[in-house]
This record gives structure tokens, C-alpha cells and sequence, in this order.
């Protein structure tokens, strides 16, 4: 079987998550990254954090700055969070005002949160992000359910959520700064890429289908069903 690939950052190696990926038939590449931990692929990426690393990045924001980068570099970003979550409540000065940061960088950035115990199940997790990185839906309903045509908004919402990558919650925060789904499919690459959010993969993605010529093919075959 051919390994799976994964670049990890240089000051990942004494984490022992590396080795743990080898034994699962991953072969790691090191660089100097400046965004995240972890790279799987141009889309995905992983920023892993200890427990305390954790608390100590919503302390001094850094969390923040790091959860820009992510989301304006990959079009799904994870923060995987290792550890005994039961030190959180030791760690925080206030969880409430911790768990409002934590709740504010995952939904502002859409970033996704894994959370394992130890560098065994880190690596794990890893190599099944590896996996499935190709994984679809096994339905193909779009994210807002076409509606009659007399609900204009809802129509609208349903539009400008079935680009690539945007879904319900990237479409109304479109629609809300561009008032028209018209306005929305006319933005340049770089308007795109300012909306909180969306980045610039995937305001480039949505471009390239826009300006497209259309060619007609034959639909794939039905996916098969996933495995019990």
C-alpha cells in the first residue's frame, strides 16, 4: 500500500504524533510552516493544541490570529485539541468568558474541533482526515431546501448558498453585505475573499465555476453506500 503524506511542522517532532503517523503508514514531511501543524492536502489543514496551550492562546488572542490564517489559507481548517478536557476548568479564570472565545473563533473562522486524549489517538484522527479527505455527502440535498417561488428571500438564501463552499451561513452574511444574490456573483475573487469566512481557496473555487465554460457530461456513477 502507498503511504499517505502529511507535511508536518518542524516543531512538531518532539510531540511524538510524527512517529505515531508512521506506525499507521504515514509518511511525514517536515517544514517551517507559518500556518497550522499539520497540512493533509490544499485543502485541509491541522492546528493541534494542548489542553493548557489551548486556554493560554484565548488568554493572550492568539488563537484568533491563528484561526484568520487558517481560514484564509484552507477551505477546512480543524483545531484539534489534545488532552484531559477536565483541565479546562482548572486552567480558565471564567468559563464562561473562555468557552464565548472558543464559541466565537470555531463559528467566525468555521473552524472544525477534534478533540483526542493523547498522541496515539491525535495521530489517529490525522490519518483518518487522511482517509476521507475525498469524502461527500451520501445525500445531495443542498444546504437551504428550495422553496416556492413566491418566498423570495428563501430562494435567494438558496442560490447563493449552492456555490462551492458557501452553505447557509457564508450566504447570509453574502447577502446581508451585498443586499443581491446578482451584486454576489459579480464580486472580483479579492471581494470575495473579504468576507469573513470564506478565504481566498475558496473565493478563487467559486470564480473558476462562475467563469467556466459549461460542458455537458454524463453524471457519475451513484456513490456507493458507506461501509457499516
Amino acid at each position: 500500500m502507498i503511504p499517505s503524506r502529511v507535511v508536518a511542522d518542524e516543531r512538531e517532532r518532539a510531540s511524538g504524533v510524527p512517529e505515531e503517523l508512521a506506525k499507521l503508514n504515514v509518511r511525514v514531511y517536515y517544514s517551517r510552516l507559518t500556518v497550522g501543524d499539520y497540512i493533509l492536502n490544499p485543502e485541509i489543514a491541522v492546528e493541534r493544541k494542548a489542553v493548557r496551550d489551548l486556554v493560554s492562546s484565548v488568554y493572550d488572542s492568539r488563537i484568533f490570529s491563528q484561526a484568520a490564517r487558517m481560514a484564509a489559507s484552507f477551505a477546512k481548517p480543524y483545531l484539534l485539541v489534545e488532552g484531559d478536557s477536565k483541565e479546562v476548568e482548572s486552567l480558565t479564570k471564567n468559563l464562561k468568558s473562555f468557552y464565548g472565545a472558543i464559541a466565537n473563533v470555531t463559528l467566525a473562522y468555521g473552524l472544525r474541533m477534534v478533540y483526542t486524549a493523547n498522541k496515539v489517538e491525535t495521530a489517529v484522527a490525522i490519518a483518518e482526515l487522511l482517509a476521507h479527505a475525498r469524502a461527500k455527502p451520501l445525500s445531495m440535498m443542498p444546504a437551504v431546501a428550495p422553496l416556492k417561488a413566491k418566498d423570495v428571500p428563501r430562494q435567494q438564501l438558496y442560490l447563493v448558498s449552492s456555490l462551492p463552499g458557501v452553505g447557509r451561513r457564508l450566504a447570509e452574511r453574502l447577502l446581508a453585505k451585498y443586499e443581491t444574490p446578482r451584486r454576489v456573483m459579480g464580486l472580483t475573487s479579492g471581494q470575495l475573499a473579504m468576507t469573513q469566512g470564506l478565504g481566498w481557496k475558496r473565493a478563487e473555487r467559486i470564480k473558476d465555476v462562475l467563469d467556466a465554460r459549461y460542458s455537458k457530461r454524463q453524471d457519475e456513477a451513484p456513490q456507493a453506500r458507506l461501509e457499516e
